[in-house]
């Protein structure tokens, strides 16, 4: 052992052997040091690291403490009690040092854990911070920050885990040109918004510095895409790590750039899923660095992937709803595949959303990524947020196909034919159509009414001549028999004069707009059972009425409409159906999000 060695120990046995435990109360406690107990706890953070030694533990009791820190040289662990009753809230307070920064650590090496810093004060020269370490090394773990256009500066080693940053603009700020130090992101949830005049980014290191693992976190932005630049952008001469990240509503998903001489693998984007993107899923490349893209998952997006030229290999990635080709300046992979993934519910990942982003059964990214990846139970990796080895093991849901909701006829009476034609099915497991046809409104589906069974979503029914009244209904059949709920029902009625009347009979209903998210054209379906006064109104995300798109009486069925929203700044937006029926009464109200994406 040599004498630095000895030092070191000698150094550390002395640290632990001079650290304290201390207490900080809102409700009791003292002013006065040493702050050993809850009895005589200190009465505001900042007095109690003030006193504070090398090497000791702070707990913090429920409360709002209005309050900002600041330490120096110091290796300092802090530790909420509640998470979310542990606030340190730095609003409004001004005239300090740091005015605008509610945690400073300097020359620090930190450890955070259960604790919610809040500041929603904004100044567009200086922006604010929650937690901004200058140097030294920092963990910080299970906390909330709200309301800050920097939520975490960080320079040296760091873990951030299990994060949840709510309305921030930047979740992560990385800065730092050295190449040692480490950063592990892992489990967070970044809901990024925009405050002040800076771009929104969820994690970002653009000083070429660095290693990173950025894993299992979630990354959303509901910000115009001019404003909202990359949910994940890193540049390094090392190397970047990012998987099964669920990334959605950004101009790039993942930028992973590479500064280095090409002399090794850097950057590795492997199981993750984007929703959304406005340009591409994953931007890539520069100066010969070398990069690798497996298992990933992009839909409604621009580009798959975007390269700046470099050598790259990239293969095993599903892509689905793309405007442009898959890739820009590179070659598709073999295994690459376009196909609907069959998400289990895919809604805008946005708070207070039911998304779900898990893979039906059957869907074409399971057991299909690289081989030489497996699932956490052993099998070939799915393609995915949830594939791979940092994903999760869950049960394939066999869901039906989703409903038919369009269907059309057409009577020819020189040959006394109906001609239906429907909405198309792009599921993988798709297997056929089902015809089902009664002679009275509103008939249950069942064998007896069925048909024909076909592939083809055109059916054409040979009719005996004279009066009838026809109804027809069709379903969607996967591979294992799931049936789709039935179609809006058409009714067919055929008079003596060998005329047709063709109606559509519909319950109240109000579908999703498509597409979704949209720039800046979209359009909203509803369907009427009777024929009434319809009001559809648009709503900003506040639920401030912005305008009428409709008003006025509608005949029963299937409506739709186009909206074009290039007078209105990206976001999400509401829209709401009212329907009033006979004597003004009343009979259905619904409301729905939709997201415009310039």
């Amino acid at each position: 052992m040599n004498l630095k060695q000895v030092i070191l120990i000698i150094f550390i046995i002395q640290t632990s052997l001079l650290s304290e435990v201390r207490y900080v109360s809102k409700t009791g406690g003292t002013p006065a040091p040493p702050y050993t107990s809850w009895i005589t706890a200190c009465d505001s953070i900042q007095k109690c690291l003030d006193y504070c030694n090398n090497g000791d533990t702070v707990y913090i009791d429920r409360g709002i403490y209005k309050e900002t820190l600041y330490t120096l040289n110091k290796t300092i662990t802090i530790i909420g009690i509640d998470t979310d009753e542990c606030i340190i809230d730095g609003t409004g307070i001004d005239g300090q040092i740091y005015s605008t920064l509610i945690a400073h650590f300097k020359k620090a090496d930190v450890t955070i854990k259960n604790l919610t810093f809040k500041k929603n004060q904004i100044n567009s020269v200086n922006h604010n911070y929650a937690v901004y370490l200058q140097s030294g090394k920092m963990i910080i773990d299970n906390c909330n920050i709200d309301s800050v256009c920097y939520a975490i500066s960080t320079t040296e080693d760091s873990e951030i885990r299990k994060v949840l940053f709510r309305d921030v603009t930047i979740g992560c700020n990385i800065v730092t040109l050295e190449d040692n130090y480490k950063y592990d992101i892992e489990d967070c949830y970044f809901n990024i918004a925009l405050l002040g005049d800076i771009g929104c980014e969820g994690i970002t290191n653009r000083y070429g510095g660095g290693e990173y693992e950025i894993r299992n976190n979630i990354i959303t932005s509901d910000v115009e895409w001019h404003r909202s630049y990359y949910g994940i952008n890193i540049s390094t001469n090392n190397k970047a790590i990012i998987t099964n990240n669920l990334i959605s509503g950004f101009r790039n998903s993942i930028n992973a750039l590479a500064t280095g001489d090409g002399s090794t693998d850097t950057s590795f984007v492997i199981n993750n899923t984007m929703i959304a993107p406005a340009h591409c899923g994953i931007a890539t490349g520069n100066n010969g660095k070398y990069f690798v893209i497996k298992n990933n998952i992009v839909v409604r997006s621009n580009r798959g992937v975007y390269s700046y030229g470099s050598p790259g290999y990239s293969d095993y990635n599903l892509y689905f709803d793309l405007s442009k080709a898959m890739y820009y300046s590179m070659t598709a992979g073999m295994n690459d595949r376009i196909a609907d993934p069959m998400f289990v519910n895919d809604t805008v990942p946005l708070v207070g959303n039911l998304y779900d982003y898990r893979l039906q059964k059957y869907s074409p990214g399971i057991d299909a990524g690289d081989p030489n990846i497996l699932d956490v139970d052993g099998t070939r990796s799915d393609i995915g947020v949830y594939g791979g080895p940092y994903g999760i093991s869950y049960e394939y849901k066999d869901l039906p196909p989703k409903q038919i909701k369009k269907i059309t006829a057409k009577y020819k009476p020189d040959s006394s034919k109906i001609e239906l034609v429907w909405d198309k099915r792009w599921e993988s497991d798709f297997k056929e159509y089902r015809l089902y046809k009664g002679i009275i409104s509103n008939f249950t589906i069942s064998p007896k009414y069925l048909i024909a069974t076909l592939n083809d979503s055109v059916y054409t029914d040979y009719l005996t001549k004279g009066s009838q009244e026809l109804y027809y209904k069709v379903t969607a059949v996967d591979s294992t028999g799931n049936e789709s709920i039935p179609s809006p029902e058409i009714n067919v009625t055929i008079t003596d004069v060998n005329d047709a009347d063709i109606k559509l009979n519909y319950n109240y209903e109000l579908y999703q707009n498509y597409p979704n998210p949209f720039n800046p054209n979209t359009t909203i379906g509803y369907s009427l059972k009777e024929s009434g006064d319809v009001r559809v109104k648009l709503y900003d995300v506040t639920g401030k009425l912005l305008q009428t798109i409709i008003e006025g009486e509608k005949d029963k069925g299937y409506n739709e409409t186009k909206i074009d929203l290039s007078n209105y700044a990206s976001g999400i937006y509401l829209y709401r159906l009212e329907v009033t029926g006979k004597g003004k009464i009343p009979v259905f109200n619904d409301l729905k999000k939709m997201v415009y994406v310039k």
